[in-house]
């Protein structure tokens, strides 16, 4: 009969559900400190295969562990994106093992190296595409709204209804919502050019296989306080470094 390596307890693993603000960093639930008690590593280390991730371990006064520098770079190379699941064992000596899972529970599959957009390539793109933005604003022919799936941004070319004396809202692109798991109503924060932060209800419609969003209570007084006017073309970017699982924060640019 032959013999199989044992597998580890369950205890020595935990999932992690990815949240808005898990770019930057991501912490370790508190159920699981027990197993890492008496290890004080100021580095640790992410395996994913055959490649090793070299991170950060930062501890805060209240005892929270989290990942830390370098995480943000895995994140990165591995194109997790909210609503992402992420399995983790912990190897020993702040070591652990990954395993990536799509929203839908499976594997989370890559593209291939040769489809993969070096960063400083998106940033090119990113500029570029806004420029022809603005552009477009200039010779009157800027799409209603702008927003490519998987995205934390969007763009919207400002309308009648967006800021009428009675009722006015702001439509949320679908894909805007399904890429940041935005699936209930809740409150937003959002910043403008007058560097106000004005909280904004988010009302999620399910019209059957349609998501409808937009955004109603305290849309009023955010395009007052920045005197936003038909004909604008505005940039939502989800501010990943101010949202969390309760709050989500959006900044707002007008070209």
């Amino acid at each position: 009969m032959q013999s199989s390596s044992p597998e580890l307890p369950i205890s020595r693993r935990f999932f992690k559900v990815m949240v808005p603000g898990f770019h930057s960093k991501l912490t370790i639930p508190p159920a699981f400190f027990p197993k890492l008690k008496g290890d004080k590593s100021e580095k640790g280390t992410i395996i994913k295969g055959k490649d090793t991730w070299n991170v950060e371990i930062n501890r805060s006064k209240k005892g929270i562990i989290s990942f830390d520098k370098g995480w943000e770079e895995f994140v990165q190379n591995h194109d997790l994106r909210v609503g992402d699941f992420a399995v983790f064992e912990h190897l020993g000596n702040m070591s652990f093992s990954i395993t990536l899972l799509d929203s839908t529970g499976c594997d989370k599959k890559l593209l291939e190296k040769s489809e993969h957009v070096p960063s400083q390539e998106k940033k090119k793109k990113v500029k570029s595409a806004q420029s022809g933005i603005e552009k477009r604003k200039v010779e009157g022919d800027q799409p209603h709204y702008q927003c490519m799936k998987g995205s934390s941004e969007f763009t919207a070319r400002i309308k009648e209804y967006n800021v009428r004396k009675r009722s006015p809202y702001m439509h949320i692109p679908t894909e805007f919502c399904q890429s940041n798991a935005l699936f209930q109503n809740t409150t937003m924060t959002l910043t403008g050019p007058s560097g106000k932060s004005c909280p904004v209800s988010l009302r999620i419609c399910n019209g059957g296989k349609t998501l409808y969003a937009c955004i109603t209570r305290g849309w009023h007084d955010f395009f007052s306080s920045n005197k936003l006017k038909v004909g604008d073309v505005c940039i939502f970017q989800l501010d990943r470094s101010k949202s969390d699982s309760n709050s989500i924060a959006i900044n707002v640019r007008v070209l």
